[in-house]
This record gives C-alpha cells, structure tokens and sequence, in this order.
C-alpha cells in the first residue's frame, strides 16, 4: 500500500481563491510523513519493489510553482526527504502560471466591471454581462472555474481567450520555476516528470493530435533540458480516460498520476490510474486526517460524496 501525497503550492502569502499551503504546516507535513518509508514513487516502480507488502510514502508536487523550490526544497532538505515535481513545461518555458491560477487571478484583482462571459455553452447563472464589485467577481469564479474543467477544451479557451483580454489592467505575476531551478532540483536527487504542455484537461480532449502534442511535446522538452524523457505524467487537475493512457503509452510513458484522495493499491489499480492524496492549507489536525486517511474513511461510512 501506497500513500501518494501531492502538494502545489507552499507559500506564506494568502490567498482568498486558492491558499498556497503555508510553509510551517508543510514542514510539520513532511517531518511527520517522513516518520514513514520515504520513496519516489519512480524508484519504487524501477525496483519492483511496488508489489512487496511494505507500506510506503511519496511525496508529490504538480505544476512547478516558484514556492517548490524557495520554500519546499530546503525543507525537505532538512529531512532528507526526496520528491516527485511534475511540471508544466510551458509555464516554466514562458514563466506564465496555468489557467486556473490565470483565470482566478483575474478575477481577483482586474478593477474592470464589465466583464463579458456569454457563452450559449455556458449554464444561465454563468452567463453574465458585468460584474460590478470585487465580491462579485470571486464569487462568480469560484463557479466558473469548476464548470471550466468539465467543458470542451475549445470551450474552455474561448472564455479564457475573453477574460484575459478584457482585464487589460493585470500583468500576470512570475511565479513559476525556471529551467534553471528544475536542473537545481535534479541534481538534489529529486525527481522531474510531466504535468503536461499547457495543462489541458486531456479527459476533455477529443483531438488525440492534441492529446499527444500535450504528452509528447511536455516529455520532449523535459528530455532535452534534463537528457531524459520522463516515466511519469501527472494528468491535469485529474483528468484521463481511457484514449488519454492510450496516447500515454505510446508517446513513451510508464506511470500516470490521478488524485482520488485514497491509498494507492498496486494489486488492484493500474499503474496509469495511480491515485494521490491532495493536502491543502487547512489546520493541524484536519490535515493529519488526511495524511492518515481516516478523513476519508469517515466520509465514507457517513456516505459522504
């Protein structure tokens, strides 16, 4: 049994839409995770050893966020701990963080009013001529951006394509790692994979020209930054399907990361199903729920969906 845990940002600004972990709860994560078997998850599988009955702890970052290596890295330096970073290759390329961040941040700090999303593809309450106040503005994107991960992928840009271009008062901020940090990490034993091209929603994706130019252009980068194509992609926000781990397989992939907050089995899951437990900036003890699963186990016997 497995215990896969994700981590995205660690950072001690705040953050109304999406609160980075703060830095000492991540410490306290990783001192206590580290009380368990510490592994990659790409040695564990090298190995063999993924089918022994140990019970053994990852630790996982997605996205490749400027916070991994500023505050994450020298902390888990300090437990010898080593990690897993799936990054998104033309976020770190261009520095521009991806669409989730793009579209929240938007949201959250344009001055603009009279945003338009109108889409007929859009539900009613979505459909909005103007957002007068900042309060509006969250509150309506914290809709959205859910909806947004359901949609088509063409859909999805459209709205994006228009909020950006609207909200001409924001720069984007530099938040993502350089190639440079990436390297930084390699060369401290950690481990680099993909978290795709430009985090598309691959389940979403119908073109499988696009499906593999996510996967293999991703890989391809990383191979000549790094001098290897990664074994591991970290599907975006969770999403694959069945064409997804298709392409997966002959672009050159080994292992396929999901989230589905639960313990990984590797006598039952396939190793392109592979299932992590996302931590987020929440108390103490709420959090060491989670690391244990017994939050789970709760929402389960109460049938909690």
């Amino acid at each position: 049994m497995i215990r896969n845990f994700l981590f995205h940002r660690i950072n001690p600004e705040r953050n109304k839409l999406w609160d980075p972990m703060d830095v000492p709860l991540f410490e306290k994560c990783i001192e206590y995770i580290c009380g368990k078997y510490v592994v990659l998850f790409e040695d564990l599988v090298e190995s063999g050893n993924i089918h022994k009955k140990n019970n053994y702890a990852t630790i996982m970052f997605d996205d490749g966020y400027q916070g991994n290596i500023e505050y994450a890295a020298p902390i888990l330096e300090k437990y010898n701990c080593k990690a897993s970073f799936y990054v998104i290759t033309n976020c770190i390329e261009n520095n521009i963080p991806p669409w989730t961040y793009v579209l929240e941040y938007c949201f959250e700090y344009t001055n603009v009013s009279n945003i338009l999303v109108y889409f007929d593809f859009l539900p009613k309450d979505l459909r909005v001529n103007g957002l007068k106040t900042k309060n509006e503005r969250i509150n309506y994107v914290k809709k959205l951006k859910p909806f947004l991960k359901k949609v088509s992928h063409e859909h999805r840009n459209l709205v994006l394509k228009t909020v950006i271009e609207t909200c001409t008062d924001l720069e984007l901020p530099k938040i993502m790692m350089t190639w440079e940090n990436v390297i930084q990490l390699k060369n401290a034993g950690h481990y680099i994979g993909s978290h795709s091209k430009t985090h598309g929603v691959l389940g979403g994706i119908t073109n499988e020209n696009e499906i593999r130019e996510e996967l293999l252009d991703s890989g391809q980068m990383i191979e000549s930054h790094l001098g290897y194509f990664p074994k591991t992609i970290s599907y975006p926000v969770g999403s694959y399907n069945d064409l997804t781990i298709k392409i997966c397989r002959e672009v050159g992939y080994e292992i396929g990361l999901a989230v589905k907050q639960k313990i990984y089995d590797p006598s039952k899951e396939s190793l392109f199903e592979v299932p992590r437990i996302e931590l987020y900036n929440e108390s103490w003890w709420k959090t060491r729920l989670r690391i244990t699963n017994v939050l789970e186990d709760i929402k389960s016997f109460i049938g909690y969906r």
